[in-house]
């Protein structure tokens, strides 16, 4: 006897579930943000920072932070109208340190922990949007502990959702799969589920 419940809609209501489960994980960590909003900001921290090299100035991570998410809210793209762009920048900003692409003017990475808001940022590693997204993925795995290779469609809704037809979720489960493979150093396959070669401290 039929239950009377669509079996897609069931799928789809699981999926948005987990993406909702992922999402409140990352923002327990202070690093949840949307694409766009990310995206911005990756540009501005950029811009500020090259900026920078011409004038020899550094600015501490407090500072480019705060920097960061001013000229950010002049922009407003489409689709963030409601953006707290000074939310925004923390969380990003946190996920580039996390991920040891924000770099001191002597090439070290910006430290987690008590001093990094007082450290001075100088520029970004090569592949610092890859890095840091990935980083993401990994804390996922770490604290959740149970994502597996059925998660790929909720990996790329919390991280990469952009709520635009035009973008495939195909496409963007190849990005997460792409990331993936990325962190082969710090997470591996047992199964079906990704696991932490070693996890970092909660």
């Amino acid at each position: 006897m039929s239950s009377g419940v669509n079996p897609v809609e069931e799928r789809f209501a699981r999926g948005f579930a987990r993406s909702r489960e992922m999402a409140a994980c990352l923002r327990k960590e202070l690093l949840y943000s949307e694409k766009r909003p990310r995206d911005v900001l990756f540009q501005v921290i950029d811009e500020i920072l090259t900026e920078q090299e011409r004038t020899g100035e550094h600015r501490i991570v407090s500072q480019l932070t705060r920097e960061a998410a001013t000229r950010a809210s002049r922009r407003t793209p489409p689709g963030t109208d409601a953006v707290r762009w000074d939310v925004v920048s923390k969380t990003v900003v946190k996920a580039m340190i996390g991920a040891g692409v924000l770099l001191q003017p002597d090439g070290r990475r910006v430290p987690s922990g008590i001093t990094a808001q007082a450290t001075r940022a100088a520029r970004l590693k090569p592949d610092y949007r890859d890095l840091t997204e990935a980083y993401l993925l990994q804390v996922l795995i770490e604290r959740l502990d149970d994502v597996t290779v059925r998660d790929h469609r909720a990996l790329a809704h919390v991280l990469f959702r952009q709520f635009d037809p035009e973008v495939r979720i195909e496409d963007l489960e190849d990005r997460v799969v792409i990331l993936l493979a990325r962190l082969a150093d710090h997470v591996e396959l047992r199964g079906d589920r990704y696991v932490a070669r070693t996890a970092r401290a909660h």
